[in-house]
C-alpha cells in the first residue's frame, strides 16, 4: 500500500538517548498537542537479547497535517545537536497503536512480547482516545460519498469487488466501518450497475427498459433513484399503468 502522507494522528519512534534530558518534564508544552507514550525497556530481539531502550509516541493534531509537520513536531524532543527520532508513521487504526504502546495487542501477544503496564502508558494535553474513536457525522458523509462515487467511477457490479477495491484502497480502518455500516446501499448500487449492464446487453437505453417493463407489467428490477430492489405497488396511472414505490426512499414512479 502506498505510503500516507496526510493524517490526523501520528506515531514515531525515539531513542531516549538523544533527547533532551528534561523531555519527560516538558513534553507538553513542546509539543503543545495531546500525546500518549509508553518508554520501551524490557523489549527482546528473536534472540532473547536485549533491544536499545526507545519510546513510542502518538501526537494527536487538531486536524490532518502532513508528515513532515508532524516529523517536525516530534523531532523537537531531540538533544541539541542530536537526532531522537527514528520513525515517523501515520496512524492507521488509532485504538491498535493506542494498545501497542504497551503491547496489549493480540499479535503481540502472539510473538510473545513484553508487556507494559498501563500505568507505563502515559498521556498528557487531554489525550482521550474514547474520544478519537468516535467518527464524527461530517467525516462518515464524506467517506460514503466517496466510497459512492468510486462505485460510479469504476462501474462495480459485485458487491465482493467493491468489498475488496475499499480494503486494498483505503488503510484508514474507518472506511472499513463506514462500509459495515451501509453495506445494503452500496449493494444496492453495485446491484443497480449490474443491472444498468444487463439492460446494455439486451440493447436497450434505461428510458427504453422502463417501458420495455411497464409494458409487461412486471416489478422493476430497482428503485430508479436509490436502486434499491425493495419495490411494491402503488396504485394505477389514469392511463391505467401500474405505479411502484420505493419502501427505502419512498419514491413513486411508473
Amino acid at each position: 500500500m502506498a505510503k500516507i502522507d496526510k493524517a490526523r494522528f501520528w506515531t514515531g519512534v525515539l531513542y531516549p538517548e538523544n533527547m533532551r534530558e528534561d523531555w519527560k518534564e516538558v513534553i507538553g508544552d513542546t509539543l503543545q498537542y495531546p500525546y500518549a507514550y509508553c518508554q520501551h525497556s524490557q523489549d527482546k530481539d528473536s534472540k532473547s537479547e536485549h533491544r536499545k531502550d526507545h519510546v513510542h509516541l502518538i501526537v494527536a493534531f487538531p486536524n490532518t497535517t502532513t508528515y513532515k509537520h508532524a516529523l517536525n513536531v516530534m523531532d523537537l524532543l531531540s538533544a541539541e545537536g542530536k537526532k531522537a527520532i527514528n520513525k515517523c508513521e501515520a496512524v492507521v487504526g488509532i485504538r491498535n497503536v493506542y494498545d501497542y504502546l504497551i503491547h496489549d495487542t493480540e499479535d503481540c501477544r502472539k510473538k510473545g512480547k513484553e508487556q507494559y503496564d498501563p500505568s507505563e502508558r502515559i498521556t498528557g494535553n487531554n489525550f482521550d482516545i474514547g474520544a478519537y474513536e468516535q467518527l464524527g457525522t461530517a467525516e462518515k458523509n464524506e467517506m460514503f460519498l466517496e466510497m459512492g462515487q468510486a462505485i460510479r467511477e469504476h462501474g462495480f457490479t459485485n458487491y465482493m469487488d467493491f468489498y475488496e477495491f475499499v480494503v486494498d484502497t483505503y488503510e484508514d480502518m474507518n472506511y472499513i466501518e463506514v462500509m459495515r455500516c451501509y453495506s445494503g446501499h452500496f449493494e444496492r448500487m453495485t446491484r443497480g450497475n449490474y443491472q444498468r449492464w444487463e439492460q446494455g446487453q439486451r440493447g436497450l437505453r434505461p428510458s427504453q427498459a422502463k417501458l420495455h417493463e411497464n409494458s409487461t407489467n412486471t416489478t422493476p428490477d430497482c428503485c430508479p433513484a436509490c436502486g434499491s430492489v425493495d419495490i411494491v405497488k402503488s396504485g394505477k396511472t389514469l392511463a391505467n399503468t401500474q405505479r411502484w414505490a420505493c419502501k427505502d426512499c419512498g419514491k413513486r414512479f411508473v
